[in-house]
């Protein structure tokens, strides 16, 4: 199929060359003839020529361009699996700086070298290296969505979309994961009170690697965003489609609860192992330095476990602050979700329950009449 002669737009000028610019055949899809984005590429190269008047092309050479929809089309999908490498890449690195973290920290611990030497300089040196790299990839990460609202909204300006919850989503994302130690040996006097030892005073020279050590597993949220990236729901067509007409937004949350509703037990046995290994390992890094007992791995995970169970023998405490801060914290969330387990079951009885009494009401109302 294609326009007949006389409807064809007609330009100035040489009618032959530039009205092939400027027409469309009608038969020609937007994107996708015989290559991967056609009509993207044919406007990167042609300048998205639109016949605009007699004798002018818009986007020609000292004209602003005006990209059409097979263009956005091609761009936004560009975008999208550029997005996703970008996001794949900054977990990465984030994982990369954990994983040498715990290793130095493990390593001086067990006294193999001080923090005055070189190989600790070294690993320290690694994790700065692979920091900056992850502040790196999380700019383009946003300048990336920034370009997918400009052409989701056909904006021409980019300032247009940095909103200040844009702007403290980036300065945040910015901040967490760029706390981490650095080379060199500092450290600083921590006292506190020994509930172990008669609520006597102790005090302890502790490197400032492990103030900046823990809030490194906050960089753990981009694993939620290479989840939603790579989830069907996000990626499908149809998916988004469906959730476009009925105004669901396909985030991280709600990529969550699909999960939870497909396969609960393997979502809170992952969640819950996770989340019992951290908090061991932070609740010994926070109380080796002042009760020996903490020194070793299995009793900071004796106690996470019976903290996690609300069963509190009392045998092993945490002395200092960042101790019992981490233990309240698994307390809270154990606690919450055991909330969720009782509460949600008995609100899917009474549900239950309520509807089939409204069905039996209709249909005794039904054989009455």
């Amino acid at each position: 199929l294609s326009i007949p002669g006389s409807m064809k737009t007609p330009c100035a000028g040489n009618r032959e060359t530039v009205s092939a610019a400027c027409t469309e055949e009608a038969g020609i899809a937007l994107v996708g003839v015989h290559s991967e984005y056609p009509r993207y590429m044919e406007e990167r190269g042609l300048g998205g020529g639109v016949c605009k008047g007699p004798g002018t092309i818009q986007g020609g050479p000292g004209q602003k361009h005006k990209p059409n929809v097979g263009y956005r089309l091609g761009r936004r999908k560009a975008l999208f699996e550029k997005r996703k490498r970008i996001s794949d890449y900054a977990l990465v690195m984030g994982m990369f700086g954990i994983i040498v973290m715990v290793i130095e920290n493990e390593l001086s611990s067990a006294g193999v070298y001080t923090k005055a030497s070189f190989y600790s300089t070294a690993l320290k040196t690694l994790i700065s290296v692979s920091t900056v790299i992850l502040l790196g990839l999380i700019v383009a990460y946003h300048a990336l969505e920034v370009q997918l609202f400009m052409i989701d909204n056909c904006a021409d300006d980019w300032r247009i979309a940095m909103t200040w919850q844009r702007m403290s989503q980036i300065a945040l994302e910015l901040l967490i994961c760029a706390v981490h130690p650095i080379p060199g040996q500092y450290y600083f006097l921590w006292t506190t009170k020994l509930a172990n030892k008669n609520k006597a005073i102790g005090g302890e020279l502790v490197p400032y690697d492990v103030a900046l050590s823990l809030p490194m597993f906050l960089r753990l949220y981009l694993i939620c965003r290479v989840m939603l990236l790579h989830s069907k729901l996000f990626t499908d067509a149809s998916s988004r489609s469906i959730g476009a007409l009925n105004r669901i937004n396909f985030n991280t949350r709600f990529v969550l609860k699909t999960l939870m509703t497909i396969c609960p037990g393997t979502v809170l046995l992952v969640f819950m192992v996770s989340l019992w290994i951290i908090a061991s390992w932070t609740l010994r890094q926070c109380e080796r330095f002042h009760d020996e007992e903490h020194a070793n791995l299995l009793n900071s995970m004796w106690l996470t476990a019976i903290t996690f169970l609300c069963v509190g023998y009392g045998d092993i405490v945490p002395n200092t602050y960042c101790g019992r801060g981490i233990t309240l914290t698994c307390g809270m969330v154990v606690s919450r979700e055991r909330s969720n387990q009782g509460i949600i079951p008995t609100l899917q009885k009474h549900t239950h329950t309520h509807l089939q009494k409204q069905k039996q009401q209709l249909t005794t109302t039904y054989h009455t009449r």
